[in-house]
């Protein structure tokens, strides 16, 4: 007689919302098929750090809405904001005062350096505007991409260069060149073989791999030799190494940084930002001579007082909580944590924690056994049984506590002793679940 469904009541619910919404998510990361088989199908409501699912089970949330929620699901300084400007209206004809209070608040305490910003609601946007704003800069077609960087839009330019290319155009992903993080030399030959036509160089500026600051040091130097325009894709970095962005580990500063996910705690915002002399070209009704205006984000809900006052409470709490260096201090207990369980059940040589403390990636080595991907949805198979919902990295916020802690230091070690077996062939180990599809 089959076991029972654990999340019956999900899985039938997830069944019917597969049936309405394409693959039944509207991300792809949220997908059925990028998670282990133990992860709830459908959640319900969070709150903190804390999140549960439609059977009633809680987990401890790693990810925290895609790091969409530095300061946890429901923070009541970001709901008291939301609240009030709800009441007074979100959306208008004209701009705001709320704008206007957004735009500096960003500009003074977070985009440091930068003298303009655009709002916009997802990251897509403002990638694709800052490529845009480049083109039209230099009257240049090739834009270069960090290779090693997973995701940046999901227009053709970089869709088109990936794995799920279907229904893309190719001629714009036939003008997108890749460069390998941290590779100076290669960068050096980028600039040789291309730089004279070169509009645009983006990259995140750090992910796992710390910044090495002789490779930003040149790339800087060589977009500024070529009239290149130098990019940081933030979008995903923004607001978790430092309040002023990754940025800040390079030593150099980009052209247009674009920043998205967590500014919004939350709620959906992005933001485009960068110096003058190239942001006012998005400025319509002062095209550059001989050429038509640019049009370099448009959108009707940019400007929705909702999002912008829960942006403007989340830096101030982050802010005046110290909310990042407290994420950090979180970040480097679970390290030790995990190092010590996974050291103390033998298996630190196949599953280690890297990348910074804010941030960190569970790499995995396999053996004759079993593949290093069979061994990491393994070990987040079990760690999800065991209430930790992990999809890979680990996202500490300052919504995570000691309870937090406690609960995912009990799954690392069931996943951990579960793992040893099945590296040793034990067959009481938990059969090897089919791996999830590699992230696009």
């Amino acid at each position: 007689m089959p076991a029972p469904h654990p999340h019956p009541r999900g899985a039938a619910a997830a069944q019917r919302l597969r049936h309405l919404v394409p693959a039944g998510a509207h991300a792809y990361s949220k997908a059925a098929d990028q998670w282990p088989p133990t992860a709830p199908p459908l959640l319900t409501h969070g709150h903190g750090a804390w999140v549960w699912d439609a059977d009633g089970h809680r987990y401890t949330d790693w990810f925290a809405g895609l790091t969409c929620c530095p300061l946890g699901h429901a923070h009541p300084a970001i709901t008291e904001a939301v609240t009030r400007a709800l009441q007074r209206g979100t959306a208008f004809q004209l701009p705001t005062t709320a704008e206007l209070e957004a735009a500096e608040t960003f500009l003074s305490l977070v985009a440091i350096g930068d003298d303009m910003v655009k709002f916009a609601k997802n990251g897509s946007d403002t990638v694709d505007a800052a490529l845009k704003l480049a083109r039209y800069a230099t009257g240049r077609h090739l834009v270069a991409k960090c290779a090693e960087h997973p995701f940046f839009s999901t227009n053709d330019w970089f869709i088109g260069t990936t794995a799920a290319r279907g229904g893309t155009h190719p001629e714009p992903a036939a003008r997108t060149l890749d460069f390998p993080y941290n590779n100076t030399p290669a960068i050096e030959r980028l600039f040789t073989e291309h730089g004279q036509d070169l509009a645009a160089a983006i990259l995140e500026p750090v992910r796992f791999t710390p910044p090495d600051p002789a490779f930003f040091t040149r790339l800087r130097e060589l977009c500024t030799h070529h009239g290149t325009v130098l990019i940081f894709d933030e979008t995903v970095t923004g607001l978790k190494y430092h309040l002023n962005g990754a940025r800040t580990l390079t030593g150099v500063h980009p052209d247009l940084t674009c920043w998205g996910k967590g500014i919004g705690g939350g709620l959906p915002v992005s933001a485009l930002t960068g110096r003058r002399a190239l942001m006012e070209l998005g400025d319509h009704t002062q095209p550059l001579p001989g050429q038509p205006p640019l049009l370099l984000l448009s959108t009707t809900h940019g400007s929705d007082g909702a999002g912008l006052a829960a942006m403007v409470a989340t830096i101030h709490e982050i802010t005046t909580a110290d909310a990042i260096n407290r994420a950090h201090a979180t970040g480097a207990q679970l390290r030790r944590i995990a190092d010590a369980v996974l050291a103390e059940e033998g298996v630190h040589r196949h599953i280690r924690l890297t990348g910074y403390d804010c941030f960190t990636n569970i790499e995995t080595t396999g053996n004759h056994q079993l593949t290093g991907r069979q061994l990491k949805t393994l070990f987040l198979t079990e760690a999800i049984r065991n209430g930790a919902l992990v999809r890979g990295i680990f996202y500490p916020t300052a919504a995570h506590t000691s309870d937090h802690l406690q609960q995912t230091e009990e799954a690392i070690r069931h996943a951990a002793r579960t793992c040893a077996r099945a590296l040793t062939g034990d067959t009481a180990a938990a059969t090897i679940p089919t791996s999830p599809v590699r992230p696009l």
